[in-house]
């Protein structure tokens, strides 16, 4: 039990301390200084989010393998069974828009966009709620896709092409349009340390109960179907709003670096803070599944007490985590991103591509999925390949998001040419990579992606513009960005795997065969 802490503490320190030494060489350069004058408050705040974000990510990782993991496995295996669809569906939809409410990321970007002003509360739920609706109605379709042995690719061919279709009726209209890359970027903020472990493991549950020889291509696959919903749910709600109103920038916490972190666990600016917002989260989710397992699973005590167990690490990992987001790593993004647009153009995008690269491992969920993957897979599919692979594709979106924010590209520009690139290499990619690859773009864009690179781009826009006119418009899209770029990451490197493959054969029938096998011998 010793090295398993040990352990979880090493692989979090590993994961967060190279973002925040990166903040620390942009500030030393004088590149992009976070603090003012001889002022260390900003040092000491970053130097306190890094303690804490390593204790809240290590407690999070040993509370999720026992218990949103272990619900998703057990709920899955036993949904695959039911006879009655109904079941199927009604439990699908609540855990899925109910473990959506518990997505740190949602609450994080929840407080960043504005949709009912004057209503911090009613713009939370609807944003929310939009948002987990998408979730739910999808993860239903992702559950009947696996139970029907359906296509994967062709499922999401056919949702996508739906989902442009809703997004070119945002796109003509001048006003709706600047919230496009805020409706991308639901889909990308939906799948993150919450949601992710629960899902891949009722896809697997499923998968694994189902059998079949697809099994293991259908263990993955959920997380990016998930990720559809929130699009076309806020395409929606975007289409039905009569006025679009302005961008309010969030206001952070002040005072000390000890009270801005009980602020940020306590309160905020909505009236509740990380320790509450975690609660109302999970309490959903326990509540659904003891109802299922009083109804069908019927689980031991002891098996009850041990999710209970991990139930309470991943609330004070996650509580932790999100107050040090909220405290220390958001600001400091808004100043690194602030101060970081007087440098040249070339600067800047490269320094974004620094950041891209280690900003993936500071990522809860993307721990959860490589180690299933690596499980599924009987360690053919290594964890450092995909994590590789991983922090390239996020560099190359962070660059991109800071090019698009630069130069003020449409954010239409990037993503149908990207997604038309996802499409095309589904065609020549094995199919268990293809579903990795959708679940990796839907885990790379966590909690740390909403907390301190939004910010970082948004404030790289409104320093450079000198207001918020254009935040909406330039500054969201990074989020939808870091999910978009994985996918094809993870495609490229299952596609290298295969060709690998092939040269490998080709060359053992080589040396098997010689010209005289080519004969045929009638006895």
């Amino acid at each position: 039990m010793k090295n398993r802490y040990l352990d979880a503490l090493k692989t979090s320190a590993l994961s967060i301390i190279p973002m925040i030494a990166i903040v620390l060489v942009l500030h030393f350069t004088n590149l992009a200084k976070i603090t003012q004058g001889d002022s260390l408050d900003n040092i000491w705040l970053i130097l306190a989010g890094m303690v804490v974000l390593v204790i809240g990510l290590a407690l999070f990782q040993i509370g999720a393998s026992s218990s949103l993991t272990k619900v998703g496995e057990y709920m899955g295996a036993s949904l695959s069974k039911q006879k009655k669809i109904f079941v199927v569906i009604l439990f699908s939809f609540a855990l899925g828009l109910l473990i959506t409410c518990a997505e740190p990321s949602i609450l994080i970007v929840s407080k960043q966009v504005t949709i009912i002003p004057d209503n911090p509360a009613a713009n939370a739920i609807v944003l929310i709620g939009g948002i987990a609706l998408g979730v739910g109605i999808f993860v239903v379709i992702g559950v009947i896709r696996i139970t029907k042995h359906q296509s994967l690719k062709l499922w999401y061919l056919l949702f996508y092409f739906i989902t442009f279709l809703i997004i070119c009726l945002i796109a003509i209209d001048p006003d709706r349009r600047k919230l496009l890359p805020f409706i991308f970027d639901a889909g990308g903020v939906t799948t993150g340390s919450a949601t992710v472990p629960f899902i891949l493991a009722l896809g697997a549950g499923i998968a694994a109960v189902r059998g079949g020889k697809n099994a293991t291509d259908d263990s993955f696959g959920l997380v990016g179907m998930a990720s559809i919903g929130p699009i076309m749910t806020t395409a929606i709600l975007i289409l039905i709003r009569s006025n679009i109103p302005a961008y309010i920038p969030p206001s952070y916490y002040e005072g000390s670096v000890f009270m801005k972190f009980v602020d940020a666990m306590i309160f905020s600016p909505t009236g509740t803070g990380s320790a509450i917002e975690v609660l109302i989260a999970i309490a959903p989710i326990l509540i659904i599944f003891f109802i299922y397992n009083g109804l069908y699973l019927h689980l031991p005590k002891k098996r009850i007490y041990k999710l209970l167990i991990g139930f309470v690490y991943t609330y004070v990992g996650l509580t932790l985590f999100l107050s040090a987001t909220n405290a220390a790593m958001s600001p400091i993004g808004s100043i690194v991103g602030g101060n970081l647009s007087s440098q040249n153009d070339a600067v800047i995008i490269l320094i974004c591509f620094a950041i891209g690269l280690v900003t993936i491992l500071c990522e809860p969920a993307v721990h959860v999925l490589t180690k299933q993957i690596a499980e599924i897979s009987d360690g053919r599919i290594k964890k450092s390949t995909v994590v590789i692979a991983l922090s390239l594709g996020v560099g190359v979106a962070i660059a991109l998001a800071a090019i698009k924010a630069i130069f003020k590209i449409n954010i239409l520009y990037i993503v149908i040419p990207g997604y038309i690139i996802i499409m095309v290499l589904m065609f020549f990619t094995p199919k268990i990579y293809t579903a990795m690859a959708f679940d990796s773009g839907g885990t790379a864009s966590g909690p740390m992606a909403s907390s301190f690179v939004l910010p970082m781009i948004i404030g790289i826009v409104m320093a450079r513009d000198g207001g918020t006119e254009n935040v909406y418009e330039y500054g969201f899209g990074v989020v939808a960005l870091i999910a978009m770029t994985p996918i094809i990451a993870i495609q490229i490197l299952g596609l290298s795997q295969s060709i690998k493959t092939q040269k490998a054969l080709k060359v053992m029938r080589a040396h098997v065969y010689s010209d005289e096998d080519a004969q045929i011998i009638h006895f």
